[in-house]
C-alpha cells in the first residue's frame, strides 16, 4: 500500500512540474492550446462530412457519431495528459543508458515510468472532446442517472489500465531491441481499429475488440452507455483489460531479466 501511495505522489510530482514548465512560458502553451483545440474539431468535421456525403455508419445516427467523435478527443486526451510523455522517454533512457538508474530505485521501474509520462498539452483535446461530447448530447436530449455515471466510469478506468498494458508491452520491447523503428507506427495501426464504432467491423473482429483486443472500452462502450444500449459484454471487455494488464507486467518483468544496458 504505501509502494502504491508512493507512486501516486510521484505522478502528482512530475504533474505539477509539467504545469510548472508550461507556466514559464504561458504565451506559447496558450496559443499551443487554442491550435490544439482547433484541429482536434477537425476530426467531427470530417465525420460530418463523411456521414452526409455517404451512407454513414449502420446503426448510427449523425448525433451519436457527433458523440462517439467527442469521447474519443476526450479519450485522446485523458491518454495523452497521463502517459503522452512516456513512449520517447523510455526510448531516450534506454538508448543512453540512463535507464539503469530505475533500476537502483525504490520503486518498481514500470512504476516509475508509468507516473512520469504526465504531458499537459493532452489538455487542448480533453477541452474539444467535452464540447462536441456536450453539444451531441443536447442534441440527443440524453438523461444521465447513477448507473450511467457508474458504468462510464468503469469504462473510462478499464480503458486507462488497457492503455497502460499496450504500453508495458511497449516499454518491454524498447528494453529488449532498444530501437523500436517502425514498430511504433505498428502499434499506432493496431490500437487505431478503437477510433471507430466496433459494430461496423466483421463479427470475428467485434468479438475481438471485447475480448483479446478490447479496444472497444476506449470510446464505443463508453458512447454505448450515455446512449443507453450497453450490454453484458462490457463486463468482459473490463475484465479483459486487467487480465491483459496482468499479463504485460509478466512480459516486463521477463524483459527486464534479459535487459542489456546501452549505456557506454
Amino acid at each position: 500500500m504505501d509502494m502504491i501511495t508512493g507512486l501516486f505522489r510521484l505522478f502528482g510530482w512530475h504533474m505539477k512540474l509539467s504545469v510548472s514548465r508550461a507556466m514559464i512560458y504561458r504565451f506559447d502553451f496558450l496559443t499551443g492550446l487554442f491550435i490544439s483545440i482547433l484541429v482536434s474539431g477537425i476530426a467531427p468535421l470530417v465525420q460530418y462530412l463523411i456521414f452526409t456525403q455517404t451512407r454513414g455508419y449502420p446503426g448510427w445516427t449523425l448525433g451519436q457519431i457527433l458523440l462517439f467523435q467527442g469521447l474519443l478527443l476526450l479519450w485522446f486526451g485523458i491518454r495523452d495528459l497521463l502517459f503522452g510523455d512516456l513512449r520517447g522517454m523510455v526510448m531516450n533512457m534506454v538508448r543512453k543508458g540512463e535507464f539503469d538508474r530505475l533500476l537502483l530505485k525504490p520503486y518498481p521501474p514500470i512504476g516509475v515510468l508509468l507516473c512520469s509520462g504526465f504531458q499537459l498539452n493532452g489538455i487542448g483535446s480533453c477541452i474539444a472532446g467535452i464540447g462536441v461530447s456536450i453539444v451531441a448530447f443536447r442534441q440527443l436530449h440524453l438523461s444521465i442517472d447513477f448507473v450511467t455515471i457508474a458504468l462510464f466510469l468503469i469504462a473510462i478506468v478499464a480503458g486507462v489500465i488497457l492503455f497502460m498494458a499496450v504500453t508495458v508491452f511497449y516499454c518491454a520491447i524498447v528494453v529488449l531491441i532498444v530501437q523500436m523503428g517502425r514498430m511504433s507506427e505498428m502499434f499506432d495501426r493496431i490500437t487505431d481499429f478503437g477510433n471507430y464504432p466496433s459494430n461496423i467491423y466483421p463479427a470475428i473482429l467485434q468479438t475481438a475488440m471485447v475480448t483479446f483486443l478490447p479496444f472497444a472500452i476506449w470510446t464505443y462502450y463508453p458512447a454505448q452507455i450515455l446512449l443507453h444500449r450497453v450490454d453484458s459484454r462490457l463486463v468482459i471487455a473490463a475484465v479483459s483489460c486487467v487480465l491483459i494488464f496482468w499479463l504485460s507486467i509478466k512480459v516486463w518483468n521477463r524483459s527486464l531479466r534479459n535487459y542489456t544496458s546501452a549505456g557506454g
